[in-house]
């Protein structure tokens, strides 16, 4: 299982050809990829009001289909990408240790229920540490 950024998810709903992607689709096919609600979320507020910047960005200079496609993917996240309820990650999250922002906390919590790792674009310092703690693996994929 494979818990990925909203930046990634941007690539994975596209079907990025990218071969940096392709273990990602991958994962879709096998139904062992997900997400966050806040990463969900991030991407979609992105895509709805672009302003530019790495979620945005690439998206204004997608084609117009692979734009329609990640529109439509917004509105209804495809049912081969996980999402967890928050129910079940609550718990979790309120367990771990240190000061953690939301993005962190679900995204760690979500990889630990799922015994998963998470695969993100940019590092952070915060999620390397509270990964860490909790035994997950983090990966940052480069996707030049």
């Amino acid at each position: 299982m494979i818990v990925v950024d909203d930046r990634l998810l941007l690539d994975v709903v596209v079907e990025s050809a990218t071969p940096a992607v392709e273990p990602y689709l991958q994962a879709v096919e096998r139904r062992e990829l997900h997400t966050t609600g806040y990463w969900y979320w991030r991407l979609a507020r992105a895509i709805a009001h672009p302003i530019g910047g790495s979620l945005s960005g690439p998206f204004a200079g997608m084609a117009e289909e692979d734009r329609r496609l990640v529109v439509a993917a917004m509105a209804s996240l495809p049912d081969s990408i996980g999402i967890l309820n928050l129910r079940r990650l609550v718990p979790v999250m309120a367990a771990l240790p240190g000061q953690l922002n939301i993005l962190t906390a679900e995204a760690v919590a979500t990889a630990i229920v799922l015994d998963a790792s998470v695969a993100v674009v940019a590092s952070s310092a915060m999620l390397d540490r509270a990964a860490a703690a909790a035994g997950v693996p983090v990966e940052v994929v480069r996707l030049d």
